[in-house]
């Protein structure tokens, strides 16, 4: 932990290099271990969203300040005020802007906002959940992660916090584990979780962008299997992940099949899978019926319906 003086050194170092406009080149931090590490605080660096305290450190273990965090999603979410960027007058605190847009968009800052106060790991995904919002609606798997310490996350972050589990912004490696919703996010996860959610909005960019797929019509056989499937993670007793795909289908003669599994190096497992059609004069009682399937990923991977 650090000292008093430290955290006041660590929190002036940021806030001038913040204030100061665009980053130099990013450097190698010494103090940030592993090759995945360096590459997201770099490319985070590169777009002027995080800076280090130091030339050379980034203090992956330190805390984030309130300020440090707003201005930090501002940044990364492009936050504004009645379409434009809020520029801080002279005479005013250099994070005052980035407040500014995140209550403009709506973001569950405290009523009493404490600049210097460190951000917990809960308050932190509910901010960093909101801002996402703000840039627009991303799909996201239909799994509730339990945490070992659930009830002590509170209910407002609950649906936050599952939403970016199921979304991968935060690591599905956190999955049976505790979240400690009150503990003081460290600067290196906030870089992670920034990271991810970045990347996860420009691939769903770039999905929309290339889509060039027709929806069914109406009343085709495509619109009578209801909703996509709900997938289900569980653990195997060799450390995998069994997925389980779970839909409701118009009679027993439909089914349900895996067609392919994508793993992507940015640890997502891209499940294609498709609707079996009835025997061809077959009778079928006119019942819902429930479509299972299921598939094992390697650990780590977060699964992913493929896009239709």
């Amino acid at each position: 932990m650090w000292n008093a003086k430290q955290k006041v050194a660590a929190t002036l170092a940021l806030s001038c290099a913040i204030a100061g406009g665009a980053s130099a080149a990013a450097a190698a931090f010494t103090d940030v271990k592993g090759a995945d590490n360096q590459a997201i605080v770099s490319s985070l660096q590169d777009k002027g969203i995080i800076n280090g305290v130091t030339a050379t450190q980034f203090k992956p273990n330190g805390s984030l300040t309130q300020a440090q965090a707003i201005q930090i999603l501002a940044k990364a979410f492009e936050l504004k005020k009645d379409g434009a960027q809020v520029i801080p007058a002279a005479n005013q605190p250099w994070y005052s802007g980035a407040v500014e847009a995140a209550k403009a968009n709506k973001l569950s800052l405290p009523s009493t906002f404490k600049p210097s106060a460190e951000v917990n790991r809960e308050d932190f995904a509910l901010w960093l959940y909101e801002a996402i919002n703000t840039t627009g609606q991303y799909p996201a798997t239909k799994m509730f992660v339990v945490f070992e310490d659930q009830d002590q996350i509170n209910k407002d972050a609950t649906n936050a916090i599952q939403t970016l589990v199921n979304m991968n912004v935060i690591p599905r490696s956190s999955v049976g584990k505790k979240f400690e919703p009150k503990e003081a996010i460290t600067r290196m996860d906030a870089a992670v979780w920034v990271d991810s959610a970045v990347k996860m909005i420009d691939r769903a960019h770039a999905n929309q962008n290339d889509d060039t797929t027709t929806p069914p019509a109406t009343g085709s056989e495509g619109s009578q299997m209801g909703d996509e499937p709900l997938l289900n993670v569980t653990s195997t007793a060799d450390g995998k992940q069994k997925v389980t795909l779970t839909v409701e289908l118009p009679n027993p003669g439909y089914g349900l099949k895996i067609d392919n599994v994508k793993l992507t190096d940015d640890k997502r497992a891209i499940i294609s899978y498709s609707m079996t059609q009835p025997e061809p004069g077959m009778m079928y009682p006119q019942v819902i019926s429930e479509g299972k399937v299921e598939t094992v990923i390697p650990a780590g991977y977060t699964p992913e319906l493929a896009t239709k």
